[in-house]
């Protein structure tokens, strides 16, 4: 949810409506609002009505997001700063959680994380669109999902290894024909598990690659059968 669509629509006390009843018929007994550690006008008019609905609900600091989601706490999580939203990114697992949140214009990332695991999307109550997952090819899915395991290992794409793979795969897709947006992409690798900064950096990535910029790499990692490879496995898609 954003907060400036309500407020363009003068809606404001219907969005903290709809934030209690969304924490009120939670079936999960553990409830928290969390706010900024440096409490806004908007955080003193929105926390009292959704304890006017849930008075049992705990109320803590943004920072502490991960870890009541870890506890299986139904979390609200408004308006948060862009170190709280990368760490919702990177630490929350979204098949598990039970997460609200509230965001301000410009928190793309926390936008499109939240877009790629079909959160649903308020005030329309509709999932968010996952036609993204269509519109790229199944070859492209198997060639960037086949990086996860790299990036784990060698903690990035930035340099080494993880640079070196995931370039080589773009260049080759992009050689071989296979065409996709860069949003459709960085979608489905939040989809798949990608970190916020490997998100960032597969973007410039795909993005340099289409304008022919020079990227360097260093060893081949890729073996020389591995598009037909990829193809093969896409059938099962």
């Amino acid at each position: 949810m954003s907060w400036n669509e309500w407020v363009a629509m003068g809606e404001q006390r219907s969005a903290v409506g709809f934030l209690a009843e969304w924490l009120a018929t939670s079936p999960r007994s553990d409830k928290s609002i969390l706010v900024s550690s440096k409490s806004t006008e908007l955080d003193q008019q929105t926390v009292p009505g959704l304890l006017a609905c849930c008075p049992d609900a705990d109320t803590g600091i943004l920072r502490s997001t991960v870890s009541k989601v870890a506890a299986g706490h139904s979390v609200v999580a408004l308006y948060p700063e862009e170190q709280v939203a990368e760490e919702i990114i990177d630490r929350v697992d979204p098949k598990t959680a039970d997460l609200c949140v509230t965001l301000w214009p410009g928190f793309d990332h926390l936008e499109m994380w939240l877009q790629a695991h079909g959160a649903i999307q308020l005030p329309s109550g509709m999932p968010a669109d996952l036609r993204f997952i269509d519109r790229l090819d199944p070859v492209v899915r198997v060639a960037i999902g086949r990086s996860i395991e790299v990036m784990n290992e060698q903690g990035g794409l930035r340099h080494g290894r993880g640079k070196d793979e995931i370039v080589q795969t773009l260049r080759l897709l992009h050689k071989s024909g296979y065409e996709y947006s860069t949003h459709d992409l960085q979608l489905y690798a939040y989809r798949i598990g990608y970190r916020q900064r490997d998100v960032e950096q597969l973007g410039k990535y795909a993005q340099g690659i289409r304008e022919n910029r020079r990227i360097v790499t260093k060893t081949d990692r890729l073996r020389p059968d591995i598009l037909e490879l990829w193809k093969e496995r896409a059938k099962d898609l």
